[in-house]
This record gives structure tokens, C-alpha cells and sequence, in this order.
């Protein structure tokens, strides 16, 4: 049986619009992915999680082994957006994680 773990919506930034320029969210998907691949902690299993970043929300998505895991990876995607964000936009984005755990 899988178990769905949807954590903590925590609130980050728009990209797009913060920065006064035209950064596609793509590229923001793109640092997010590269920050999970770099990791020497979650590379292992970073290319089985989907990030998408659509109206503010960055979604987390795929099969990981534990709960843990799936923190881990919330955690440096939350990392990541907030090292982008100006502080007076920190309240316009949410990380949705819902990776699902493997029994």
C-alpha cells in the first residue's frame, strides 16, 4: 500500500514577477533540480521526484523510500526558493509536497 505524504505548505515567493525580470519559471524548476542532484544526500533518489512551479505553487512529485527522504527533499527545495526570494515576497509561493512513500 503507498502512503501519501503531503507536508507543510510553506510559503516562498513568485519568481517571475519578484526579481523585475522575466526569469521563466523553468529555470527556477531547473535550480531546484540541480540543487537535488548536487546533493550528496538525496542525488540518489532526486531523479525520481518531478518539481513544477506553476501561479507561485512549486510542487513536489514522485516515489521516494521513507518519510524522511521525502522531508529531505521538501526541505532543499524550500532552501532553494527562499535563497531567491526578496523578503518582502516570501509570503507569495507555496512548496506542495506530495511525493508519495513506497511501503
Amino acid at each position: 500500500m503507498l502512503k501519501t505524504v503531503i507536508c507543510l505548505m510553506l510559503p516562498v515567493m513568485s519568481f517571475a514577477a519578484s526579481n523585475g525580470d522575466n526569469t521563466p519559471d523553468q529555470k527556477v524548476v531547473a535550480k531546484i533540480q540541480k540543487a537535488l542532484a548536487k546533493d550528496d544526500s538525496l542525488k540518489a533518489y532526486a531523479s525520481a521526484v518531478s518539481v513544477s512551479l506553476e501561479r507561485g505553487v512549486v510542487t513536489l512529485k514522485g516515489t521516494v523510500q521513507s518519510d524522511e527522504q521525502s522531508q529531505d527533499i521538501e526541505a532543499k527545495a524550500e532552501s532553494e526558493v527562499i535563497q531567491r526570494t526578496p523578503i518582502n515576497r516570501i509570503h507569495e509561493v507555496v512548496v506542495s509536497n506530495q511525493l508519495t512513500v513506497s511501503p
